[in-house]
């Protein structure tokens, strides 16, 4: 009875503690000092919107409200040939129209005012700046501008649920968030070790490690993304030991182990 009683406060204490271990290195977003309440950290949230860069593909589309014309047609690129109406989407949105592409020099070439440099604005600074060429001095009645960013996608890769080109459907994302459309992460894979890809202007790839298990990542400049950033999650050392075995081999051979240093143990204490 007492030998019992023993090996069952020992199963129960060596749950404990692995329970305890593990669960450290699974949350995120942890703090040195557990706080309750409200806890406020500063972010680049003001600054996360997306900038254009070379190779970017645009939707502009100028709009007269209040007139019996509601698109100013000078000023946009034709419809693509299935589109047949003019439906509110497609005023709104651009979507239907023909698109512009950022050259290599930043620039597109727009109707009637010509080649117009958009590298480094954002769809609301583009928008102002291209109403402020247009009115009033080529339009007597102050147009609607939008303007819509088609290919900000981002790549998420590694020991995530579902690994994939993610496209963003506005113009701005948080790393959080990539993970959360990318099934989260699984438990192999590092939440101290999230490596960020970043091609650079002058065509160099910069990488940056990140840590999304401390609380300050909040404040971090990479955590909001650009268009074609790349997210991999880093395997942890479990996962690259499997990688050499079969994975269900590997469980048993864990619980195994476990039920040997027990025995040993229980048989030292006989």
């Amino acid at each position: 009875m007492k030998f019992s009683v023993k090996f069952f406060s020992l199963c129960l204490f060596l749950i404990m503690v692995a329970s305890c271990t593990s669960y450290k290195k699974v949350p995120y977003f942890q703090m040195k000092d557990q706080k309750k309440g409200e806890v406020e950290i500063s972010s680049f949230y003001k600054e996360s919107s997306a900038r254009f860069q070379p190779d970017d593909i645009l939707a502009i589309t100028v709009n007269l409200p209040g007139s019996g014309q509601a698109v100013a047609f000078d000023f946009n690129l034709p419809l693509q040939p299935v589109t047949t109406e003019i439906s509110e989407e497609v005023v709104n949105t651009g979507i239907g129209r023909q698109t512009y592409m950022v050259d290599k020099e930043g620039k597109i070439d727009f109707p009637i005012i010509g080649q117009i440099r958009v590298i480094g604005y954002t769809a609301n600074e583009l928008q102002r700046h291209l109403k402020n060429l247009i009115y009033p001095r080529l339009l007597k009645e102050e147009p609607v501008v939008t303007v819509r960013l088609i290919n900000f996608r981002i790549i998420v890769t590694g020991e995530v649920n579902r690994p994939g080109q993610i496209s963003v459907p506005k113009d701005h994302i948080n790393l959080l968030e990539a993970l959360a459309l990318a099934g989260d992460m699984t438990l192999y894979g590092r939440r101290d070790n999230i490596e960020l890809h970043r091609e650079m202007p002058d065509g160099s790839v910069k990488i940056v490690y990140l840590d999304i298990s401390k609380s300050d990542i909040i404040s971090s400049p990479y955590y909001y993304l650009h268009q074609n950033d790349v997210i991999y999650v880093v395997p942890n050392k479990v996962r690259a030991q499997l990688t050499d075995i079969n994975p269900q081999l590997g469980t048993v051979m864990s619980i195994g182990s476990f039920l040997m240093s027990l025995i040993t143990f229980a048989l030292w204490l006989k």
